[in-house]
């Protein structure tokens, strides 16, 4: 009886324990296994031309060589108060004139070249009567103040559209300096003006000197300098470890000229397409370029527009992820389940997949895809058509069809989002550094660039590839000025 009652009670613990273990087995969360999305080839980047920049530059001309050499044809004095010269409209009448003029002084106007100076002088006049001995009188001789009068040159420089300069010299002005008494020569006696003598006579000497100017203008070697200036503004600027900026030059466009210290400043806009770059060294004679004919009418674009593009990684991508969905739980109905790890990972196709590992009311790993776009409202990269993958979905079978709503779907594109700003502005900034340098000697580079806008994304299965554009303003400041060069002399 004993023996028989032991045998039963070990039986009904038995099956309790055998209905514990069934039991459960039947609570324990379902378990999913979803395979790596497939793999696609990368989507080709989209082209998407940009805005025209302009970059202001200048070119320099020393015109001291030019005016050393008017100085030298133009006599500082002519004249002889000496030798009489006959009146053509009086044979009875001879006048004399001595005079002497100031240095040449120069200055720009527009793309006049103005070269100006006062002369003063003497003068005296004889008259024969009919009857009776000569007589003459004088003005300006002796202790008395000298009348005075204006010489004006003007040269019109002109850059031609093969680069070559071209000057046109004419006189423009002699003529009394005033009206007061001081500077009219008149010899009072018979009214004999000398003035008018004078003048004609100064304009004579100048007509046959003013081509020494234009022959020095025409010396100057404006094509071969900027040739080689476009040469270094078309080379790649090495602004860090693996960072190029390209300015890419195109057109150029002449702005008229200026004065500055005795130089000729010609402004000149080139239109470009700034980029920054990243990975190997751009080739150089992939981007050499003839330079251009000088265009006449206005270039398109306005300040510089500079494309920056920089490398997002997946591993920085997934410890932002980790950050915003790592412990935390999505509730649906009466089920919970926790994320316990996120992986992000380029699929090719424009798109990333998100591998989610979960606990709670379901285990397991599932993967969900999407292409990521950047929002501009919340200055972050979102993924707004993140779903389930397709080997995803097809386990979500009874048990795991929970995990397929939406609700679920939702939240995880609602945290799986993070800021990408910081490596565009690093390489803002360290473009803005770097493109601040001497580009040769005496051609200098100088910009300042806005904060990003128009931020681009495109996925691709190394990194997140981001592009955004800059705005900002680009100059060439060359001040090493190109030296005219006397006729017949040597210059640089």
């Amino acid at each position: 009886m004993g023996r028989g009652v032991w045998r039963r009670g070990w039986l009904r613990r038995a099956l309790l324990v055998h209905f514990c273990v069934l039991a459960s087995a039947c609570e324990r969360a379902p378990e999913i296994a979803a395979p790596a999305p497939d793999t696609l080839g990368d989507v080709a980047e989209e082209a998407i031309e940009m805005p025209a920049s302009i970059v202001d530059s200048e070119i320099r001309y020393d015109l001291g060589p030019a005016l050393e050499a008017l100085e030298q044809a133009v006599p500082r004095t002519f004249g002889d108060i000496d030798t009489r010269l006959q009146v053509p409209s009086n044979r009875r009448m001879h006048v004399a004139f001595a005079a002497s003029r100031s240095p040449f002084v120069i200055s720009v106007d527009s793309q006049r070249v103005i070269v100006s100076s006062v002369i003063e002088y003497e003068g005296r006049g004889w008259y024969k009567p009919v009857i009776g001995p000569e007589v003459s009188a004088a003005c300006g001789t002796g202790n008395v103040d000298r009348p005075r009068a204006r010489i004006r040159l003007q040269t019109v420089l002109r850059l031609e559209e093969s680069w070559a300069i071209d000057a046109t010299t004419r006189v423009t002005r002699v003529s009394p300096y005033s009206d007061e008494d001081r500077d009219k020569c008149t010899v009072t006696l018979f009214r004999i003006d000398v003035t008018d003598r004078v003048m004609h006579a100064t304009r004579e000497q100048l007509r046959r000197q003013v081509r020494t100017l234009d022959r020095a203008m025409a010396k100057v070697q404006t094509r071969e300098r900027f040739e080689r200036w476009w040469r270094d503004i078309s080379r790649p600027i090495r602004l860090a470890d693996s960072i190029y900026l390209t300015i890419n030059p195109r057109k150029v466009q002449f702005g008229g000229v200026t004065v500055d210290s005795g130089e000729a400043v010609a402004h000149v806009r080139l239109e470009a397409s700034p980029r920054i770059v990243t990975g190997n060294r751009p080739n150089d004679f992939e981007l050499f370029t003839p330079l251009p004919a000088l265009a006449r009418a206005p270039l398109a674009g306005e300040g510089m527009r500079v494309s920056l593009q920089a490398e997002f990684g997946y591993d920085v991508a997934t410890n932002l992820v980790r950050k915003a969905l790592v412990g935390r739980s999505l509730r649906w109905q009466q089920r919970v389940i926790k994320i316990r790890n996120v992986s992000v990972t380029g699929i090719g196709g424009g798109q990333v997949a998100l591998g989610v590992q979960i606990d709670g009311a379901a285990r397991g790993l599932v993967y969900l895809t999407g292409t990521p776009r950047y929002d501009n409202a919340s200055d972050q990269l979102i993924i707004p058509d993140l779903s389930y993958d397709l080997h995803t979905t097809s386990l979500l079978v009874k048990g795991l069809a929970f995990l397929g709503d939406t609700q679920i779907q939702d939240a995880l594109r609602q945290y799986a989002r993070f800021p990408v700003d910081e490596p565009l502005d690093k390489l803002r900034a360290l473009a803005e550094r770097g493109m601040n340098r001497e580009l040769a000697d005496g051609v200098a580079l100088v910009a300042s660039l806005e904060p990003v806008e128009s931020v681009r994304v495109r996925a691709t299965r190394s990194a997140l590839l981001l592009r955004a554009d800059a705005r900002g303003e680009l100059r060439l400041e060359i001040d090493r000025p190109v030296t005219l060069r006397r006729p017949g002399g040597a210059g640089r």
